[in-house]
């Protein structure tokens, strides 16, 4: 049945495939075996339980999903322009695979602990971006958290992908968050 070893990778890629088409349900080692075409005994080679695939794949989710635009938001120059193009990616995004992650983070503890981590993280790059942009940190946190639960909010709207701002609202957006006089009468 196995044609070549698969790496523990290609078995949380595709964990990650399956996340994306079927849900959390979806993550079991017979079905996913089944979907690579190997056995079993493949899984549990890479994985000492369900609940070690489990932290697994969230990890490789965590990584997938906020590990380049992190690290690309915290090298940018301009934290302007970085700013800009996070909320650029972000807003125009229609990831089901995010969708589907928070989906299971409502039913299983060791998800919700793993989103809650990664959604400070990405809410503390865009404060530090807007902080780095002249906005007084006092006022970068609120500003960060409401960026970050627009966004969240708009992916889990039932057609994300039809509430799509343009590229010039986002910046205008963008603009608007690093204001240092807003609130100011």
């Amino acid at each position: 049945m196995e044609t070549s070893p698969l790496t523990r990778e290609d078995w949380l890629n595709q964990a990650l495939t399956e996340l994306k088409a079927r849900g959390h349900g979806a993550l079991k080692a017979q079905p996913l075996a089944k979907s690579l075409n190997v056995t079993r005994g493949s899984f549990y080679h890479h994985f000492d339980s369900l609940s070690d695939f489990h932290t697994a794949v969230i990890d490789h989710w965590s990584r997938q999903s906020s590990g380049q635009i992190i690290q690309a938001a915290q090298a940018a120059a301009d934290p302007c322009k970085a700013l800009d193009d996070l909320l650029q990616t972000t807003f125009r995004s229609g990831q089901a695979l995010e969708r589907a992650i928070r989906a299971w983070s409502t039913v299983q503890p060791l998800v919700a602990k793993a989103v809650a981590t990664v959604d400070h993280d990405r809410i503390g790059v865009a404060e530090a971006l807007l902080i780095r942009g002249g906005v007084a940190a006092i006022k970068a946190k609120p500003r960060a958290q409401l960026l970050y639960w627009a966004a969240i909010g708009r992916l889990m709207m039932p057609y994300p992908a039809e509430s799509v701002l343009s590229s010039a609202e986002i910046s205008d957006i963008a603009g608007l968050m690093l204001e240092t006089d807003v609130g100011k009468g």
